[in-house]
């Protein structure tokens, strides 16, 4: 992020705490129809069109560390297994063989993780340690007829009995998906048509560039099942009106809503950026709010909590406001300079989320006491924000399911939460909608490319 579109949005902060009214030329935006949240029908839309052809988190380069390393993602529809090839490339194929069984043994996923005490609707568990595993014998295998493929998909032998020129052709290939890595995030489309995922990112890319991703390590990971809709989870964290009124401790908030501004990217990404309080400005030697050169991090709230080292790269922004990016459809990371917090809100049905909270952090190197007294810490201490953040949901989720609420009203700081709707509607194809349930296009000339 360079100093120029630093100052920029300094000047759009101390523009923020003077508007009286919308922007000239800014639209009123109309009800988002609740039936988007809370319909069998529009959620099958987004399965079928929208999640099927989208670029998706599916985890991290680190958890493949060598050929024949694998692990399974199954978030978004079928099970999908990411494989490191021998020539070091990410790969990801369809976790069934063409005789409709897995190709990988089955592991149990929750060996690893811990209950914590939650103090919100759901039960949460927690994850401080991330093994990774090997494929047995370095090949993918079908598990109820012994087919065995190579890395890079291609039928290479079968059991004692059959020949490989005995199966048909279409038989001898594994269905692969699209699958890149952007600083050390691995992403999987099932879309082979899909732009490639720079090009989808855009200017996300040059501007997390200062966190330097691919040196940072998966340091603990929260899941919760919520009653909620995948939406409900990804927009609470796309405006801070909530800030003041369930995150204050004490009375007292650490951000001010007043002076926040938004950026709305292409293909529904987005920045924010809130400024501190000023009671939290004083605490960190602040003189303003846009005096983020003299902010100093140990003094501000984050929502990674270790005594891992900091990033060193990060711009000033990082330690004087809460910058965070959202990407489309479902990720929310509010940055700091300790590392990235990525929120991932996964549709179960149109009522229910898997919700995971991921922390990123500074390579560490080798395991020491230090560290492992740390993940003690975060098995013993309790995620205040995020159980303060669960606990509205359900409400919000009920009210969009009660037949006196039509839909959601929003006004120009949630404008990034129409943006994704508009966007959404878009992937999905917006004559597929019903038309009780799209929203009208009216942003597109308000996406910045910065």
């Amino acid at each position: 992020m360079d100093q120029a579109l630093m100052d920029r949005i300094k000047g759009n902060i101390l523009a923020e705490f003077d508007r009286e009214g919308l922007p000239e030329g800014f639209p009123e935006l109309p009800v988002i129809p609740a039936g988007r949240y809370t319909e069998q029908l529009f959620f099958d839309l987004e399965q079928e069109h929208m999640w099927a052809r989208t670029w998706l988190y599916a985890g991290r380069a680190e958890q493949l560390p060598r050929p024949a390393s694998y692990q399974l993602w199954d978030y978004s529809g079928p099970s999908i297994v990411l494989v490191r090839d021998t020539a070091g490339r990410i790969r990801a194929f369809l976790n069934q063989s063409p005789n409709d069984a897995p190709l990988v043994p089955l592991t149990d996923p929750g060996a690893h993780q811990h209950e914590m005490s939650f103090d919100a609707p759901g039960r949460m568990f927690m994850q401080v340690e991330f093994p990774d595993f090997d494929l047995p014998g370095g090949v993918l295998q079908c598990q109820r007829k012994g087919w065995t493929y190579d890395l890079d998909g291609r039928l290479v032998a079968v059991p004692t009995g059959q020949t490989l020129e005995s199966v048909p052709h279409a038989q001898r290939q594994l269905t692969e998906y699209r699958c890149d890595v952007w600083d050390g995030f691995v992403f999987v489309n099932r879309d082979p048509d899909a732009i490639p995922l720079p090009e989808w990112l855009g200017p996300v890319v040059p501007q997390m560039a200062q966190y330097e991703g691919a040196k940072l390590r998966m340091f603990s990971r929260a899941t919760v099942l919520l009653r909620t809709n995948w939406k409900v989870a990804t927009e609470a964290f796309q405006e801070v009106y909530h800030f003041k009124h369930i995150h204050h401790h004490d009375g007292v908030v650490s951000l001010d809503q007043r002076g926040v501004t938004h950026a709305m990217f292409p293909h529904g990404h987005s920045r924010m950026v809130t400024p501190f309080a000023k009671r939290q400005q004083e605490m960190m030697g602040m003189a303003g709010p846009t005096d983020w050169e003299t902010a100093a991090d140990s003094a501000r709230e984050s929502l990674i909590g270790t005594g891992t080292p900091l990033i060193t790269t990060v711009q000033s922004i990082v330690n004087g406001a809460v910058l965070t990016y959202s990407l489309f459809p479902n990720l929310t990371t509010p940055t700091s300079a300790r590392g990235l917090p990525i929120l991932a809100a996964w549709p179960v049905d149109p009522a229910h989320t898997f919700f995971e909270w991921t922390s990123f952090v500074p390579d560490w190197g080798e395991d020491t006491p230090a560290i492992d007294q740390m993940r003690q810490t975060v098995l013993q201490t309790p995620m205040t924000i995020m159980e303060e953040d669960v606990r509205n949901m359900e409400p919000m989720f009920l009210s969009l399911s009660s037949p006196g609420l039509p839909g959601l009203r929003i006004g120009y700081n949630e404008r990034r939460l129409y943006n994704s709707a508009e966007v959404l509607d878009r992937i999905i194809g917006i004559e597929r909608i019903p038309e009780r349930l799209r929203v009208r296009q009216l942003l597109d000339g308000f996406v910045e490319a910065d």
